[in-house]
This record gives structure tokens, C-alpha cells and sequence, in this order.
């Protein structure tokens, strides 16, 4: 049986058409983000679940070293395309879960959107600590929770979260930095989305 936690699974989410996540461009709310000014100017960016890597070349095209993580081949395939062409944009195909700082070092930022209402519920404690462990002390992340609501979390993907789901889990782990309304969401999603700024808790 095939489970969201296996590439096979969202490889045949891509190859029938159902990569309803894929808006085959950046997401527009992180472009507005882009001329915020509580946005990193510079700094590593890890990018996980990275899909077709739509944000992470924006990331790249911006000046940042990026390396976007993905196991589904067809996400693989492109990312691996646009990291041939963008020399600071660097394609991992690894489970998010197997990342290790030995090998692929620390980063300023990290960068979510979909990967954590991607994985199954049950996952997202050991998400954090992979966040815990990828990023720099003193590093930020930029998260864009969808779908944001009070939605039932088990039906899915993407599996839906709450305020106060979030808060309970980050408590003593990431600290609020700021939250940030989304302005122009894609239809589907509008309602449903906000930017976290998220630091390491002291």
C-alpha cells in the first residue's frame, strides 16, 4: 500500500495529473515576501519538499545559495534541471527525514510551504526536529502554513493545522517571531495561509 511517506506515493500523484499543489510558478505570497523587509537579504535557504522547485528558484534568483530537497523522480527530474542552469541552486534527492548537518551543513533560512501539510500528522514532531537540527542557531524560518484552519488534521494530504495545534507543538522548541497575514492567495487557498517567522526557543 502506498503512503505519503514513500516517493512512489506522490510519484503517481505527479504522473496522473493530481499534483494539485503545483501552481507551476512561485507562489505569489512569497514574492510579496520578497519586498518585506523583515525578509533575510542574504543567507543559506534549505527548501524542503521542494516539489518542481517553483520557490526555490526564486530563492536561488534572488542571491541565495539554495538547496531544495525532494524524493518523488518527477519533482527530482526538474529540480535537477533548474539546478543545471542556476549555478547557486543545488537539487537533493533524499526523504527530508534522512537529513543530516554532516552531510549537507546548516542553513540561515528554511523555507516551508506544503511539505509540513504533506506529511502524515504523526510526523510533524520529528519535522521539527529537523528543522531543529538543519538550521543555524540564530537562523529563521520562514513558514507558510496551509491550510491553515480547524479542519480535521487526519483527512488529507494536505492535512490541515491550526493556531493552536501549532503553538502547543512549538512550545519550547520555536519561538513566534511574527505572523504575517497573506494578501494575495491563490483562490483555493485564501483564508487558509499565513507566514510564521519562527527562531530556535532560547
Amino acid at each position: 500500500m502506498l503512503t505519503q511517506n514513500l516517493s512512489d506515493y506522490w510519484e503517481k500523484l505527479y504522473t496522473t495529473g493530481k499534483d494539485y499543489w503545483d501552481l507551476g510558478k512561485a507562489t505569489p505570497a512569497l514574492l510579496s515576501f520578497f519586498k518585506d523587509a523583515r525578509c533575510p537579504a542574504e543567507g543559506r535557504v534549505l527548501v524542503p519538499g521542494a516539489g518542481r522547485g517553483w520557490d526555490a528558484k526564486a530563492w536561488a534568483e534572488r542571491g541565495h545559495e539554495t538547496v531544495a530537497v525532494d524524493f518523488a523522480p518527477t519533482a527530482v527530474d526538474a529540480l535537477d534541471s533548474l539546478s543545471r542552469k542556476i549555478a547557486n541552486l543545488t537539487c537533493v534527492d533524499r526523504d527530508l527525514f534522512e537529513l543530516t548537518p554532516a552531510k549537507y551543513g546548516k542553513f540561515d533560512v528554511i523555507y516551508e510551504y506544503c511539505c509540513f501539510s504533506a506529511i502524515h500528522p504523526g510526523r510533524r514532531d520529528e519535522y521539527f526536529e529537523i528543522w531543529q537540527k538543519m538550521l543555524t542557531d540564530d537562523g529563521l524560518i520562514i513558514a507558510l502554513f496551509s491550510p491553515l484552519c480547524d479542519d480535521d488534521t487526519m483527512v488529507g494530504p494536505p492535512h490541515a493545522t491550526s493556531e493552536g495545534e501549532l503553538m502547543a507543538r512549538m512550545d519550547g522548541v520555536f519561538e513566534i517571531q511574527d505572523q504575517i497575514p497573506v494578501a494575495n492567495s491563490v483562490p483555493s487557498r485564501k483564508g487558509k495561509e499565513a507566514i510564521w517567522l519562527l527562531r530556535k526557543a532560547k
